[in-house]
C-alpha cells in the first residue's frame, strides 16, 4: 500500500510538472512568435514608408543594434541564473543586493555607451556615409535602453514569471512598430524609425520596475554576509562564450561563401541560410523557460533530467517538424522566404531541405548548451571551441559546392549534438549533489 501510495504522488508529481511546463513552453512560445512577427513586420513597413536612399541608413543602424542586443543577452542570462537560485533558496535580500547592484551597473555603461556614441557621431556618420550623425546618437540611446531593459527580463524570467515576460517581449515590438508608423508619417523617417525602439524600450524597463519596486527602491541595501555581486560577473564568461561560438557556428558560413564563391553563388545561399536559419529560432521559448527552471532546481538539489528531456523532446518535435516541412514542401518553402526567384532556383530549393536539418540540430545544440551553463558546467565550451574550428578548417577545404558547405555544417552539427548530449546527460547527477551540498 506504501508502495502505491508513493507511485500515486510520484504520478501526480510528474502530471503536474509536465502540464506546468508544457504551459510555459505553449506562453513564451506564442508570445516569441507573435514577437518576431511583429519585428519582421516593422522592417517590412519601414521598408515600404521610408524611401530606399535613407532605408539603407536605417538598416545599417539596425544592424549595428543587433549585434549589441545579442551581446546584451549575456547579461540576462546571468541575472536570471542568480535570481532564480535565490528565489529558490527564499534569499529575497540577495535578490535586492543584486537587482540594485545591476540596476547600477547598467546605468552607467548605458551612459558610458550613450556619451560614447555621441562624441564619434561625426566620424561614423562620414564612414557609413549617413545623411546625419544624430542617427548615431539615437542609436547609442537605444542601445543603453534596451541593456538596461535586459535586467527587467531577467527579474520576470528568474522569479519565472512567463506572462509578464511574454506581454513584455509583446508590449516592446508592438509599441516599437505603432510609434514607429506614427513617427515616419508625421515626417521623422529614420529618426521616428529609430526612436520608436528607444521608447518602446524606456516604456517597458519603466512598466517592470514599477512593478518591482520594492526591489529597486530605497537606497543602497546592506551587503549580504557571503554575497558579492561582483562574482556573479564571473558566470559571465562562460555564457559569453558559450553565445560567441553559438553565434560563429550559425552564421560564419555566410561570410565564407561571399568569400570563397561568385557573387552569384553567395547569393542563392543566402536565400537558403534565410531559409534554413528560420528553424534557428522555434526552440528560443523552451530555453527561456527551462533555463531558470533547471536553475531553481539546481539551487534546491533536485533532479532535473525530467525538466531537460522534456524541454528536448517539445524543441524536438518543433524544430523537426519545421525541417521536415522544407523537406517535402522545398519549393514552397524557397519561394516564402526568397519569392519567385527562390521557387525557380534550384541550387536554393536544392538547399533549403539540408540547412533545415543542419539548423534543427544547431537550435537543439543550443538548448542543450544553456542547460548545462544553468547546471554551471563548463567543459561543453571546448566542444563549441573544437566545432568552431572544425567548420571553418572544413568549409575552407571541402567547397566544391554549395551544398558540400552544408554537408560540413551538418557533419559538425551532429557532433556538437551527440557529444554535448552525452556531457549534459552526465553532468546533472553530479549538479544534483553539488546543490544538495549547497543546501543548509
Amino acid at each position: 500500500m506504501i508502495q502505491a501510495g508513493n507511485l500515486r504522488e510520484k504520478l501526480k508529481s510528474a502530471r503536474s510538472l509536465r502540464q506546468t511546463l508544457l504551459g510555459a513552453f505553449g506562453v513564451m512560445v506564442v508570445a516569441l512568435t507573435i514577437s518576431s512577427a511583429l519585428s519582421y513586420l516593422f522592417n517590412l513597413v519601414m521598408n515600404r514608408l521610408i524611401p530606399k536612399a535613407d532605408y539603407g541608413d536605417l538598416y545599417s543602424m539596425l544592424t549595428i543594434f543587433i549585434i549589441a542586443l545579442t551581446g546584451a543577452q549575456s547579461i540576462q542570462t546571468v541575472v536570471t541564473k542568480f535570481i532564480a537560485e535565490f528565489e529558490a533558496k527564499h534569499e529575497r535580500e540577495k535578490v535586492r543586493v543584486l537587482v540594485h547592484t545591476f540596476s547600477r551597473w547598467l546605468l552607467l555603461v548605458g551612459s558610458g555607451i550613450a556619451l560614447l556614441c555621441i562624441a564619434i557621431a561625426w566620424p561614423v556618420g562620414n564612414l557609413l556615409k549617413l545623411d546625419s550623425p544624430v542617427f548615431v546618437i539615437i542609436l547609442g540611446a537605444s542601445i543603453a535602453s534596451t541593456l538596461y531593459l535586459t535586467l527587467p527580463f531577467g527579474i520576470l524570467q528568474g522569479k519565472q514569471r512567463f506572462l509578464g515576460l511574454g506581454a513584455v517581449n509583446l508590449g516592446n515590438q508592438l509599441l516599437r512598430l505603432v510609434l514607429g508608423i506614427v513617427l515616419v508619417k508625421i515626417g521623422f523617417a529614420v529618426y521616428g524609425a529609430l526612436a520608436a525602439g528607444l521608447i518602446g524600450a524606456v516604456c517597458m524597463s519603466l512598466i517592470v520596475v514599477i512593478q518591482y519596486r520594492s526591489l529597486f527602491s530605497g537606497g543602497k541595501p546592506e551587503p549580504v554576509p557571503g554575497f558579492e555581486p561582483i562574482d556573479t560577473l564571473k558566470y559571465m564568461v562562460p555564457v559569453i562564450g558559450a553565445m560567441f561560438f553559438i553565434i560563429l557556428l550559425s552564421q560564419i558560413d555566410v561570410l565564407m561563401v561571399k568569400a570563397l564563391f561568385s557573387r552569384t553563388q553567395a547569393g542563392n545561399y543566402s536565400y537558403a541560410a534565410l531559409a534554413g536559419k528560420a528553424v534557428w529560432f522555434f526552440p528560443e521559448g523552451i530555453l527561456l523557460v527551462m533555463f531558470p527552471r533547471v536553475s531553481e532546481l539546481k539551487a534546491k538539489g533536485e533532479g532535473t533530467r525530467r525538466v531537460f528531456l522534456l524541454s528536448v523532446t517539445a524543441a524536438s518535435i518543433m524544430v523537426w517538424a519545421v525541417a521536415c516541412f522544407y523537406l517535402i514542401f522545398p519549393k514552397f518553402t524557397a519561394w516564402f522566404f526568397a519569392g519567385e526567384k527562390g521557387r525557380t532556383n534550384p541550387t536554393v530549393v536544392g538547399l533549403v531541405g539540408l540547412f533545415g536539418i543542419t539548423m534543427a540540430l544547431l537550435a537543439l545544440v543550443k538548448l542543450i548548451a544553456f542547460y548545462e551553463l544553468a547546471l554551471e558546467k563548463k567543459r561543453f565550451i571546448i566542444l563549441f571551441v573544437v566545432g568552431g574550428f572544425a567548420q571553418v578548417l572544413g568549409i575552407l577545404l571541402f567547397h566544391k559546392t554549395l551544398k558540400s558547405v552544408v554537408f560540413v555544417m551538418l557533419i559538425v552539427a551532429i557532433f556538437l549534438f551527440v557529444s554535448n548530449l552525452f556531457l549534459a546527460l552526465r553532468a546533472e547527477k553530479s549538479a544534483v549533489e553539488s546543490g544538495a551540498q549547497a543546501l543548509p
